[in-house]
């Protein structure tokens, strides 16, 4: 398979896998969000905090060293293998044995039982971590679905079965053990990799001598996204941690998950094409103008359709997520744009620039984080993170142009008409909603959706003669494809 179908073929497959996941998770989010209390998930929230802080520190950044490595792949990945499970069991004795200290700290008893369980997840998920690489390495994302898939579908049956029979935040612990054990089962089954008895130090050291800058970066850039839960939680407690918890998931799954699934097979991609800077810049910005015109209009509706679908969802316990959300959506938006200039950085050889990226984001948040919580609450958190995510994307673009060769122009061209579009299409629903419906109502989300969604498809085909000519093209393959089927 050549090159460029191995990139198309891998978007199909992880948009499938990724929007299965993400659709079931996201439905099964919204039951629990009916069953459970804000203070159930502001509890959850923070054990989870705890240990994805303890998950960055566990590879070393050796699962982005493995996939940029063009030699001794199969030494390199017993290497991999060893160090993620040897840290992997390390941490999770931290976790387990430091949960009361974490407690104390956010002065809620309830935290220790729940982080202490989901310790076992660190070293449930080590033994497939080289697999999932490996998958991503070889663009082989088809046979991702079912590991991606499945864990989903048990977590979300598990975790509500749990929550109508009374279980609280246990509900959300235990989905997530099933969650673990099914994921590390079935990549072990679709991928054939498996570890010998070796260990190459030098290997090790050229891995570690690559992964350490990404590792800085990666720890930053968590304590960035996370510096905020933990204040919110200290300050203002379980049930506010709950709400901005929820706030951040609805503004932010739409917008980052349709990057993350491209994300997933672009830098393996661009990793290959790093000493071929025109293709490198044209495949690049193809790729921001996709992500782009799917990520645009999902947070633009966020924002314009907030308080209707709070209002839908539970008024009462959540209607102080509404403001929240519609700001986070914005950060949202500019995370799912600049996120791909990370993959730029990685594939181009430079990874110590995410690390600079955030540090000085870090910094900012760090400065500003305590004051927002104490006079704004969680309004003020989110704002904040907006207008850090705002300034940090074109800090993030200016850096990008200097390895691809570009400029802020071309970034306009790609993102402006899909704003535009976006927001008018969004407007004229709105006015449709109200005209037709007046109040909110399940029917009446569905139906903002629909015409939205419509209109921004009908205004951006009119106006993109590429992207009316693929379209076209899409619909004659699928059409051949169907009569091929067809019995004769």
């Amino acid at each position: 398979m050549s090159f460029d179908r191995k990139i198309v073929s891998g978007i199909f497959w992880v948009f499938l896998s990724t929007l299965a996941s993400r659709v079931l998770s996201f439905l099964s989010k919204i039951i629990l969000l009916k069953l459970l209390i804000p203070e159930d998930f502001g509890i959850a929230q923070t054990a989870f905090l705890a240990l994805e802080s303890l998950q960055l520190l566990r590879e070393f950044g050796f699962s982005s060293a493995l996939i940029y490595r063009k030699q001794d792949i199969a030494e390199a990945a017993d290497v991999t293998f060893w160090i993620t499970n040897l840290t992997s069991l390390v941490y999770a004795a931290i976790a387990y044995f430091g949960a009361p200290l974490i407690a104390v700290f956010f002065n809620d008893p309830r935290i220790t039982p729940v982080v202490q369980v989901l310790a076992f997840t660190l070293l449930i998920r080590s033994p497939g971590t080289v697999h999932f690489v490996l998958l991503a390495k070889e663009l082989d994302f088809k046979r991702k679905v079912l590991p991606d898939v499945i864990p989903t579908v048990g977590y979300g049956i598990l975790a509500i079965v749990l929550g109508v029979l009374g279980f609280g935040v246990w509900a959300l612990v235990w989905g997530k053990i099933l969650e673990a054990i099914l994921g590390v089962i079935l990549v072990w089954l679709v991928v054939p990799y498996r570890p010998a008895f070796r260990f190459n130090t030098r290997i090790a050291r050229e891995m570690f001598n690559y992964g350490m800058h990404l590792v800085v970066s990666q720890i930053l850039i968590f304590a960035i996204t996370n510096v905020d839960d933990a204040f919110v939680g200290r300050m203002a407690g379980m049930a506010a941690l709950g709400v901005y918890g929820i706030a951040y998931l609805l503004s932010n799954i739409p917008a980052t998950q349709i990057t993350a699934l491209v994300n997933q097979v672009m830098f393996p991609a661009f990793a290959r094409l790093q000493d071929d800077l025109p293709y490198f810049r044209l495949t690049f910005f193809r790729t921001v103008r996709f992500v782009s015109l799917l990520s645009v209009p999902v947070a633009i509706l966020t924002i314009f359709f907030a308080a209707d679908f709070i209002h839908v969802l539970d008024p009462v316990k959540w209607g102080d997520a509404v403001l929240p959300i519609q700001l986070l959506a914005v950060y949202g938006l500019c995370r799912s744009v600049a996120a791909n200039m990370g993959n730029v950085f990685k594939g181009g050889g430079k990874p110590q620039w995410l690390t600079y990226i955030a540090l000085w984001r870090l910094v900012t948040m760090l400065i500003f984080l305590y004051p927002a919580v104490y006079y704004w609450g969680v309004v003020g958190v989110s704002a904040l993170s907006a207008i850090v995510a705002v300034v940090d994307w074109f800090i993030s673009a200016w850096l990008c142009n200097k390895v691809i060769g570009a400029s802020l122009r071309m970034y306009g061209r790609l993102l402006l008409p899909a704003l535009a579009f976006a927001i008018l299409s969004a407007a004229i629903t709105f006015g449709l909603r109200t005209l037709l419906f007046g109040e909110a109502s399940l029917l009446s989300l569905l139906f903002s959706g629909a015409v939205a969604m419509t209109l921004y498809a009908g205004l951006t085909l009119a106006a993109d003669s590429e992207l009316r000519s693929l379209a076209q093209r899409g619909l004659v393959q699928a059409q051949g494809l169907w009569n091929q089927r067809r019995p004769a």
